[in-house]
């Protein structure tokens, strides 16, 4: 499964063994016994990626995801999953897909070159 978590920031990926249902069941509770409110909505969610990475042919030929050309250079990767979050209007919180476990590894892989790329640009500037 893929864990993306959206905050003010920005947003980081992870790739977690557990399942869907477990990481939902183990949330709900978290909240009830915190007495935070939790949306669960079905909805997509996009990955920036750059345009440039080596192995985004791939992954635009697979049906569970789309690659969509947005600003310059860059690509967004949408995939469906379920958003969760304390207000149905937040921009921050958390969304979690399940795809083929090899589809699930390349995006995540993917997304370790853009932020080694992102660093090392970063670097470069200093």
């Amino acid at each position: 499964m893929l864990k993306v978590t959206y905050t003010s920031t920005g947003l980081c990926l992870e790739y977690l063994s557990e399942s869907l249902d477990t990481l939902l069941a183990d949330r709900a509770c978290l909240h009830a016994r915190s007495g935070l409110p939790l949306v669960i909505q079905p909805t997509s969610a996009s990955i920036p990626l750059p345009a440039t990475l080596a192995g985004l042919q791939p992954l635009a030929r697979c049906r569970e995801v789309q690659v969509s050309p947005c600003d310059r250079g860059w690509v967004e990767v949408s995939v469906s999953g379920t958003w969760l979050a304390t207000d149905a209007d937040q921009e921050t919180g958390v969304f979690l897909t399940e795809l083929r476990p090899g589809l699930e590894q390349q995006l995540y892989a993917l997304w370790q070159s853009a932020q080694a790329l992102a660093q090392h640009s970063a670097w470069a500037v200093f």
